[in-house]
């Protein structure tokens, strides 16, 4: 069978009992942290193919194990700022805004 001009439905277009259950029980505040962390990982990825190099050269720029920066590619890994703030002045880019006001000491 020719599989390559088959046509998939989108998930959200299925209106099994089963998969409406699952929908319905997600958690809004997990969907929005699973979108951050997978925006986060692509703007990394990004900057990688920006600056040319692999993930094996990033991870030695740091001085990280290769595998750790698999798993902030994955989009699941939960960032602290020390790391992000890491990235970001590594890969010259910016992955948090805050601000400039909101930084200023009172």
């Amino acid at each position: 069978m020719n599989t390559k001009n088959k046509q998939f439905s989108e998930p959200e277009s299925h209106t099994s009992p089963i998969i409406q259950g699952i929908k319905n029980r997600r958690d809004p505040s997990k969907m929005v942290l699973v979108r951050r962390q997978m925006h986060i990982a692509t703007r990394i990825d990004d900057g990688l193919k920006s600056k040319g190099w692999s993930q094996r050269q990033f991870a030695i720029n740091m001085g990280k194990r290769p595998s750790e920066v698999t798993k902030w590619l994955s989009g699941t890994h939960n960032f602290t700022l020390e790391t992000l703030s890491m990235i970001e002045s590594y890969l010259g880019i910016t992955l948090i805004i805050i601000p400039e006001e909101e930084l200023q000491l009172a």
